[in-house]
């Protein structure tokens, strides 16, 4: 229900970690060197924390291409592509949301690279590199200034309209391929913290027009249907965990949600004037009002799942609650307002009543122009940005987008204006839209100093390692209740979470032989320590 890309053609580029061949690495600066494996990210609560059960704030922004036909970063054409990630870096965000297609994924695990559009002529270290190769580049230069990664599949197709399409399978694209595309990917990554997550779908809703063919839409319940979300997120995170217990999932909700909780079967209308009022309706992706009957079940693995609503303003699409009262009111009625017609029942009551930290993965909009909506689209963006403010460390969120190729939201690469950067060609940062929206609203210490996700490479020029304005407190292996001493009743508790009868411990205690499970194993090695 937005960003109409602008048709265009593009890059490709570097270094598989596993695969691939023709690697190239961009090393144009001296950097400390990262791990691969210590900054993986779980949730305790309504809050997401590090290895060390410190809280951390994920405040990012989203950078298409990889999902479009030209299988890269659309601003490669304009621009030298690592210029704009050092720039990106250096304005704080400290987390990249990467669209990507399903197809792409299913290509490559089948040893199959897609060539990428060229754009050498603004990127010589991008000559030659397939699809692949190009995706593993901007991971390395990701890592190399301190960004970490959410890998977003955001359409069944490489297309630059595929978001369009309601659901997650189409054509050659089945569900057993989605789900083995995804496995397949988080098996090659496992490896590399760069990639703290994996949003499973971008926004599933239902198809266009009021008349809703409910077999072709998106729902959310306890049924095995086919385009049961709900169910296949499930399944396809579960798939995922067996190969990669540490990664973040994060699940997007639905278009419509029954106020019964009952799917109707057939073909319903959803016209304000002429349909019926059983269901409720929201953003695309941003409907979780499911989760209140039918919340996700990762069993051992819940404490890696953030649900993840998407989120816009009257440019995007003008929702019933963007008129009246809303037109004329201050900023802080404003907020009410979104809060209780909107936000609250789709979605702000999963973190206030304790299931889950919460995404917002996408926001933002347009913040220039004559659009006679503009003011509105401009108090929706304050209102958004002041709730999220509000909500620190609950509340995390990628804002829409860094691109300039976004017709109805513009980006934070701007050809209009704002300030030129080394590199940038013909693209300007736009400072309008950074500075009043998405700067208020990114993780900073109380210098002002950038917090990063890594805990060993810096957040761009400006920013610091994560653990470094914070205490590390490492966990002691063993210590299942976590009083600071491992003994028998260390033992006890483990044995009951695996009777299921008691709480899943933290991985970081309970993995006793390191194998990113808790399970019986684990029990006996904690036994056998105790013993010697």
């Amino acid at each position: 229900m937005k960003k109409i890309m602008k048709l265009s053609t593009t890059a490709i580029a570097l270094t598989s970690l596993l695969v691939t061949p023709s690697i190239k690495v961009c090393a144009e600066t001296t950097t400390p060197v990262a791990e691969t494996n210590d900054d993986w990210l779980h949730v305790e609560g309504t809050n997401i924390v590090d290895k060390y059960g410190n809280k951390v704030w994920l405040t990012g922004a989203n950078w298409f291409g990889f999902n479009c036909r030209e299988r890269m970063f659309l601003d490669s054409y304009h621009s030298n592509i690592i210029a704009d990630i050092e720039m990106v870096a250096d304005k704080g965000i400290n987390v990249v949301r990467m669209p990507i297609a399903t197809d792409l994924l299913y290509a490559w695990s089948k040893g199959e690279y897609p060539e990428s559009t060229d754009t050498s002529y603004n990127n010589a270290s991008l000559a030659g590199l397939n699809s692949f190769q190009l995706f593993n580049f901007m991971l390395q230069n990701f890592k190399r200034v301190g960004i970490k990664v959410i890998v977003d599949v955001h359409s069944a197709e490489t297309d630059n309209m595929g978001h369009s399409y309601p659901l997650w399978y189409k054509g050659a694209i089945t569900e057993d391929v989605f789900k083995s595309s995804w496995v397949w990917f988080a098996d090659q990554y496992k490896n590399d913290d760069t990639i703290i997550g994996f949003d499973l779908k971008n926004e599933p809703h239902t198809n266009p027009g009021d008349a809703k063919n409910l077999s072709q839409c998106a729902i959310w319940d306890d049924s095995t249907k086919a385009n049961n979300w709900k169910r296949v997120a499930q399944e396809t995170a579960l798939d995922i965990m067996n190969v990669h217990p540490n990664a973040l999932i994060f699940v997007e909700g639905v278009e419509l949600y029954p106020k019964d909780g009952t799917w109707d079967e057939g073909t319903i209308n959803t016209s304000p004037w002429a349909g019926n009022n059983d269901y409720t309706s929201n953003w695309w992706g941003g409907n979780l009002r499911g989760v209140k009957d039918y919340p996700i079940n990762l069993g051992e693995y819940q404490k890696q799942l953030v649900y993840s609503p998407h989120d816009y303003g009257p440019l995007v699409y003008e929702q019933s609650w963007f008129k009246g009262d809303f037109v004329t009111a201050d900023d802080a009625t404003a907020k009410t307002i979104l809060y209780e017609k909107c936000w609250r029942d789709n979605w702000a009551y999963i973190m206030e009543n304790g299931t889950s930290p919460l995404l917002i993965g996408e926001w933002g909009g347009l913040t220039e122009g004559t659009d006679k909506l503009l003011d509105v689209n401009l108090k929706y963006l304050r209102s958004m940005r002041d709730y999220i403010i509000a909500n620190k460390y609950k509340l995390h969120h990628t804002f829409w987008c860094i691109n300039t190729d976004s017709s109805d939201t513009g980006g934070l690469l701007t050809r209009g204006e704002g300030t030129a950067f080394p590199g940038a060609r013909d693209l300007k940062w736009n400072d309008n839209k950074y500075d009043n929206y998405l700067l208020p609203t990114l993780w900073r210490n109380d210098e002002g100093k950038f917090i990063g996700l890594d805990h060993k490479i810096p957040l761009g020029k400006n920013g610091i390692t994560l653990g470094t304005s914070i205490v590390i407190n490492p966990p002691l292996l063993g210590d299942i209740n976590k009083d600071g001493k491992v003994n028998a009743i260390d033992l006890a508790v483990l044995k009951k979470a695996l009777l299921g009868t008691g709480t899943t411990p933290d991985l970081a205690v309970a993995d006793m032989n390191n194998d990113g499970k808790i399970n019986a194993i684990d029990l006996a090695v904690l036994k056998k320590k105790l013993l010697s």
